[in-house]
């Protein structure tokens, strides 16, 4: 019984030990003629993979997981779009970056004939815990 108490204790604080991660998100999408750019910031739950999308970029989604070693954040992101079938299409394989907090990552993806290019930026921030609420 007691070791029962001890294990559910210790599952108990390894949920609370987990964390959320703050991403600066900054996506920069160019061609030949055009360039477009879009901003973001998100919080997102340590090892729990999250899609993310842009307002304006509806087809595409980026899906990214962060998980935390002392200061360092290793992010694993792959970059999808949305078809008309129920399948997203992935765009890309899944990029592996280690980045200390409050450092730029960035990704970028190239045209494999070099007409454009994908350029996302990622910056981790913890998120203060005095300001978060625990149950």
């Amino acid at each position: 019984m007691l070791k029962k108490i001890l294990l559910s204790s210790l599952i108990g604080l390894s949920h609370i030990a987990a964390g959320n991660i703050n991403l600066n998100l900054d996506l920069m999408i160019t061609d030949h003629t055009n360039t477009h750019t879009s901003q973001g910031n998100v919080s997102i739950e340590e090892n729990t993979p999250v899609s993310i999308t842009f307002d304006e970029l509806d087809s595409l989604f980026i899906l990214i997981n962060a998980q935390r070693e002392n200061e360092i954040v290793n992010l694993q992101v792959q970059f999808f779009q949305q078809v008309d079938t129920d399948e997203p299409l992935p765009l890309s394989e899944l990029f592996v970056v280690q980045v200390p907090f409050d450092q730029l990552a960035t990704i970028t993806l190239n045209e494999p004939d070099n007409s454009g290019s994908l350029v996302l930026s990622i910056t981790p921030t913890t998120i203060d815990s005095s300001t978060s609420t625990a149950e």
